[in-house]
């Protein structure tokens, strides 16, 4: 995860987390973070859990960041053909993957495609008509004055987290708490999840969260980064 991702998190976790320390944040490396707080520094470290997948298949962030990636160099082409900007939603098959040497032709046919839509005053192509394997559906949303915002949903079943993830998080976290305490008085650690991010996303059962868990933490906390209306406090880690 890189900085940008863990300040984003960091920062939702603050804004949800009653009495979060006061202080300033500052980025520093193992842990993420130090705040200089009246009880001493505190360094956080901003960690994930990813969704299981069965052996032999492609990670899902592995699939997101080609997806991610084909949809940026896609809406940068169409830009840059004056055609005005759009909300453009792309359709992929759950398992569609491509090697990175071919995100910049598939972007190509895929900018070329809406160009082709917006010219026959159409909102949509389906499957059979999309000269590339694995999208199912190109969809235009509506014409927009500022900018052009594209994307690629990624709906799928939802399994629910179990205890065993996340204490495998916190093994391999407390492999490094010693050279954390370095810096700081405490050490406090974040898992992180995504409702909008499928690698990021499971279900959370009470199970999991009132299961006693084994950690050399100060404090662990599993945060489920979610809609406005659904968003929870961040989930204090049981421990022994």
């Amino acid at each position: 995860m890189n900085k940008e991702f863990e300040l984003f998190y960091l920062e939702r976790f603050k804004e949800n987390l009653r009495d979060f320390p006061k202080g300033n944040i500052l980025r520093h490396e193992r842990p993420d973070f130090l705040i200089n707080t009246t009880d001493g520094i505190l360094g956080i470290e901003v960690t994930h859990v990813y969704r299981q997948m069965p052996d032999g298949q492609i990670p899902l962030q592995q699939r997101e960041r080609v997806r991610r990636k084909i949809i940026e160099e896609a809406q940068y082409i169409y830009d840059q053909s004056g055609s005005g900007p759009l909300v453009v939603n792309v359709h992929f098959d759950f398992n569609f993957c491509c090697k990175m040497f071919d995100v910049r032709a598939t972007a190509e046919k895929l900018a070329a495609l809406v160009v082709l839509l917006k010219n026959q005053s159409r909102t949509e192509a389906r499957r059979d008509e999309i000269p590339i394997p694995g999208i199912a559906l190109l969809r235009i949303i509506r014409p927009v004055k500022s900018a052009s915002r594209w994307s690629s949903p990624f709906g799928s079943f939802v399994p629910p987290l179990t205890p065993t993830q996340i204490q495998c998080v916190l093994d391999r976290k407390n492999l490094l708490y010693a050279e954390y305490r370095k810096t700081c008085d405490r050490v406090w650690l974040v898992v992180a999840m995504d409702r909008f991010r499928a690698s990021m996303f499971s279900l959370v059962p009470e199970s999991a969260k009132q299961h006693i868990y084994s950690y050399q933490f100060d404090s662990a906390f599993l945060f489920l980064y979610n809609r406005l209306d659904e968003q929870q406090p961040p989930c204090l880690l049981r421990r022994r």
